[in-house]
């Protein structure tokens, strides 16, 4: 690609080949962004899948090298950062007793500094505007068990967003957080299979009686980064169907 300045919008999205990041990278896409996905592997093929002419780089956002690399090449070759997105997380599933002390280290790694690296380089070459979404969870606002390692990354990323946006406010740049119920994508669908969670019970504490689809999370993810949203930042947007305001478990017929 030509090191020129892109007409559109660019996005960056973590994450980008699978669940929400692949919804979210559809998403602004069809609404005319340039996107850009970033993933440890399967870039290409989902940025083809995408269409739209998106990009896909493989990085691990977890080696700051990478992440700067990544950044860099986008800037190469459109000349703009508008948006990011950090969607790439992974989730453990251990009692607290015997969790393994590098698993826990590995979900921290991916969600908590996987969100900071891409967030500081995007950050850094944004040009008087931008907006960065970080995607967090109803498990970052509440425990649950056999979840201390994701529940401790989520609640990281999300006061790490608000300290971000109180820090880089006044260089326009706006955070926020898009915090999903159970969603119906590949992880949550492994952990379903593996009996690991409780699908009936998720749905009977959720008002609205279902998970979220991928699509749900990816239209809070583009609200944030368009102009309708230009005043909101530091924000924790639950995106549950109630699920945090309920204090009562319901009984739904299956």
């Amino acid at each position: 690609m030509t090191n020129t300045t892109s007409s559109k919008p660019v996005a960056i999205v973590t994450g980008g080949t699978q669940g929400i990041g692949l919804a979210t990278a559809k998403a602004l896409a069809e609404r005319g962004d340039q996107v850009v996905i970033l993933d440890l592997k399967n870039t290409e093929i989902a940025a083809a899948e995408i269409g739209h002419g998106t990009l896909g780089i493989a990085c691990d956002v977890t080696v700051e090298a990478e992440v700067d690399a990544a950044v860099a090449r986008i800037m190469k070759a459109f000349g703009r950062a508008d948006s990011l997105i950090t969607a790439a997380g992974i989730v453990a599933v251990a009692p607290a007793m015997t969790c393994d002390a590098a698993e826990f280290q590995r979900v921290l790694a991916v969600n908590v500094t996987g969100s900071f690296l891409p967030a500081r380089a995007v950050a850094r070459v944004m040009q008087g505007a931008g907006s960065i979404v970080l995607i967090g969870s109803v498990y970052g606002m509440a425990g649950a068990p056999m979840r201390t390692a994701y529940c401790a990354s989520k609640g990281a990323v999300h006061i790490m967003a608000q300290s971000l946006a109180v820090e880089w406010g006044p260089l326009g740049i706006r955070v926020n957080v898009v915090a999903p119920t159970g969603t119906r994508t590949p992880m949550v669908q492994d952990l379903i299979d593996r009996e690991l969670y409780d699908l009936a019970g998720v749905k009977g504490r959720t008002p609205l009686g279902r998970i979220a689809e991928p699509e749900d999370i990816a239209a809070a993810a583009a609200f944030f980064c368009s102009p309708a949203a230009s005043m909101i930042s530091g924000v924790i947007l639950p995106v549950d169907g109630g699920w945090t305001a309920n204090g009562f478990v319901l009984k739904r017929a299956e």
